[in-house]
């Protein structure tokens, strides 16, 4: 079974043109960025990623542009949000060619699926890519339960999941005395300190794109067994990920980062972007956390 990476993981948002193409030049340059904040690794074609937005090709484009972009031996994960087996494969196949170390998988989102059919689901996805996979938990009409993971462990590459939930989390943490070896990483932005108490091991999560640096301090803070100022650390994160839990997501997202100068542009429409009102928030809840200057007076 392949080795699971560990720390903090940003999700990579996808700069676009005017003319809605992807703004390859913005693209590498918040890559370069992330990478600066001393990130564990990467991870491309997510939610935060807009990857239900892109097509195969341009998530293809992506993975190419981040590989390109990252260290050599940074972990890059695949994120892929596709429908059925087929695309899911064919997504899965374009990425490993490019030499990506994992696959961040949803399950089926439209039609959801039996506990049998998602096992069939990630079984076939591992058999013909023979990439390790993370599952990306996070389908609400089609969770995987404790138990069904448990039986998914059975497939080889199965690595790990991704958990939004803390409480799911901890229920996903209290199977190890039965299971074999996995890997959880956090995606509850709000409690990323507490979820790296309860077992996870890293977090793949927009709050890791939107405070990378603060993320990683935390998480160092966490394993060199300093909890008091990793605490300190998720009291000034809290803030800034209550101005997006609402829509419209990732546009928020977005907009943090062209607050810190870091200009990626809009949402791929549909998506909207956050009003004034929310943009003065989310300001403010930078500057609180020391992520930009107060606006003057």
């Amino acid at each position: 079974m392949a080795v699971a990476p560990r720390g903090i993981i940003p999700p990579v948002v996808v700069p676009f043109t005017v003319d809605d193409r992807i703004d390859e030049k913005a693209f590498r340059r918040e890559v370069a960025y992330l990478v600066k904040t001393g990130i564990h690794g990467l991870s491309s074609g997510g939610s935060t990623g807009e990857g239900a937005l892109l097509s195969d090709q341009e998530l293809r484009r992506c993975l190419e542009l981040v590989s390109e972009e990252k260290p050599a031996g940074m972990p890059l994960l695949a994120g892929i949000i596709r429908n059925s087996t087929r695309d899911v494969v064919k997504a899965g196949l374009d990425a490993k060619s490019i030499g990506v170390d994992a696959l961040l998988v949803t399950p089926v989102f439209y039609y959801g699926a039996t506990a049998e059919g998602n096992f069939n689901f990630f079984k076939e996805i591992a058999r013909q890519t023979r990439l390790p996979i993370i599952i990306y938990n996070v389908v609400p009409t089609n969770l995987i339960s404790p138990e069904t993971f448990l039986k998914l462990l059975e497939i080889d590459e199965l690595i790990g999941i991704k958990q939004v939930d803390p409480v799911a989390l901890a229920e996903f943490d209290s199977l190890r005395p039965a299971a074999r070896t996995f890997t959880i990483y956090a995606a509850c932005d709000q409690l990323l300190y507490s979820s790296y108490v309860a077992g996870a091991a890293g977090a793949i999560s927009a709050l890791s794109t939107v405070a990378p640096e603060l993320c990683v301090r935390q998480w160092e803070l966490f394993e060199g067994g300093d909890q008091k100022g990793a605490m300190e650390i998720q009291h000034k994160l809290v803030p800034i990920v209550r101005t997006y839990l609402q829509k419209p997501f990732p546009g928020k997202i977005k907009e943090l980062l062209n607050l810190q100068g870091r200009q990626v542009g809009t949402g791929r429409p549909p998506l909207e972007m956050p009003d004034a009102q929310q943009r003065d928030e989310m300001r403010k809840a930078l500057a609180d956390a020391g992520l930009l200057q107060p606006a003057k007076s």
